[in-house]
């Protein structure tokens, strides 16, 4: 068997190949119960998701380096910002200004690559059927497979993918006792398998590569090494002042980010261009929704964790009805399950717009909204994920147009159905800034918390 840990909400739209069948996804928070522990490391394999949570995975350092060492294969998918594996190297992004800085190129051999063609891999987006390969070649749009490398790799370890014309190592394999990791520095590895090209190979390949581990001779050992659960130790003030203590009287606001640990989230909350916004962490596993009573702002991060987004939800509305709150709502949160009076439509993202200048449907509203003051086009214009329809007397200020017609919003401001004023959308400016790609989704981020600080007004 192979697992696949996952600890975000996975996009909408995406389907399941045949081959997935080998491979189960399981909850990754699920390592912090023992019973269930020992049956994720009995498997042959494992994937870890680029969403999953590296503050959890790094507690359970121990039982996953037992893991390998006892015979098992993972693949590691992302950018690894804690090292949560014996031997792991933190990701690096890389400069580049065109799409040959990010080719990527074939320097070891590697079953899981058998039969790849690299020029499939360099432009494609990573959702098949998105755009064909064609057309993405003729306008030299490429980066979804890797935009950064790995310095400080492991004695012994094997560079099978190189990026941009110093083939500096984004995709490498090491042993660790009887086991192998393999590391794919950019989005999940087994999303680039397309049927239309050689690329189609990729999961079948990389099934076939997990399941000739033997990770479950060593289950008993892995699981017993496990580091306990941390208690619930908060990891969300700047200071050491409790955030039940409003502390922005006169001052500017406080900003809390709501996460669950993900790469993305955490290279965004390191940024130093966001450092004066003085953006505080709430790490949802570990802080109590009762702190969110204490900060001026709120930013649901996008793609949480159902389950810890859930536990949040009702302190979030309790949020909505503090009249000197700004609770900010961002994509691919299932908001229609939890956020009042909220309706969704699905559609699928095309994500290379920003790139192409490809029409799909984008349009900016009303103006002479204030929100103008501090948002431009190529901040909201760059991709969504779906159609929200909001209650009436909500601004919508940048919608969708099919067919001559407004079919739903991308971003909207509700300041009359409830005291707090609320800004949702389906776009995901955290996931892409903390990837260090779309150029549009950074100033997306850097508008909403320009906004906040400037338009808050101290009780």
């Amino acid at each position: 068997m192979i697992f696949r840990l996952i600890g975000d909400t996975p996009m909408r739209g995406q389907r399941d190949p045949s081959w997935r069948g080998a491979v189960q996804d399981v909850d990754a928070y699920e390592l912090d119960d023992a019973a269930a522990r020992e049956r994720i490391l009995a498997a042959e394999g494992l994937i870890i998701g680029g969403g999953a949570d590296h503050l959890l995975l790094a507690r359970h350092r121990a039982a996953l380096t037992g893991f390998v060492r006892a015979g098992g294969r993972v693949l590691v998918n992302g950018q690894v910002v804690k090292p949560f594996i014996d031997g792991l190297a933190p990701w690096r992004k890389l400069e580049f200004r065109g799409p040959q800085d990010v080719r990527p190129h074939p320097v070891e051999a590697h079953p899981v690559w058998e039969g790849v063609d690299y020029a499939d891999l360099h432009y494609r987006t990573g959702v098949p059927g998105t755009h064909s390969y064609e057309r993405l070649e003729e306008i030299g749009v490429a980066g979804f497979y890797g935009r950064g490398y790995h310095l400080d790799l492991p004695e012994g370890a094997r560079t099978i993918t190189g990026i941009g014309q110093y083939r500096l190592p984004l995709d490498y394999s090491y042993r660790l006792g009887d086991g192998e990791i393999l590391v794919h520095g950019g989005n999940d590895l087994e999303s680039f398998a397309d049927d239309r090209y050689s690329i189609a190979g990729i999961g079948p390949n990389l099934v076939a590569w997990l399941e000739g581990g033997t990770g479950s001779a060593g289950a008993a050992t892995a699981a017993s090494s496990a580091a306990p659960a941390a208690g619930p130790a908060r990891v969300s003030a700047a200071g050491s002042a409790a955030l039940s203590e409003v502390g922005s009287r006169g001052s500017a606001p406080r900003i809390g980010l709501l996460h669950c640990g993900s790469f993305p989230a955490l290279r965004a909350l390191a940024d130093p261009a966001l450092a004066p916004y003085r953006l505080e962490s709430v790490y949802l596993p570990h802080a109590d929704p009762a702190d969110l009573a204490g900060l001026d702002a709120v930013i649901v991060g996008d793609r949480l964790h159902q389950g810890q987004l859930a536990r949040f939800a009702p302190a979030i509305r309790e949020a909505l009805q503090d009249p000197d709150k700004t609770v900010i709502v961002l994509g691919e949160n299932k908001v229609e399950n939890w956020l009042p009076g909220v309706g969704y439509t699905f559609r699928p993202t095309v994500f290379w717009t920003w790139r192409t200048g490809e029409d799909n449907g984008t349009r900016l509203r009303l103006p002479g909204d204030p929100l103008w003051e501090y948002f431009t086009e190529r901040a909201v214009s760059w991709h969504h994920h779906g159609l929200l329809h909001p209650r009436p007397g909500a601004r919508e200020l940048v919608v969708m147009e099919e067919d001559g017609a407004e079919s739903g919003a991308l971003l909207y401001i509700d300041e009359v159905n409830q005291p707090a004023r609320l800004l949702v959308t389906t776009m995901d400016p955290v996931y892409h800034h903390g990837s260090g790609f779309m150029p549009g989704a950074s100033q997306l981020l850097y508008s909403l918390l320009r906004w906040v600080t400037s338009t808050h007004v101290p009780a």
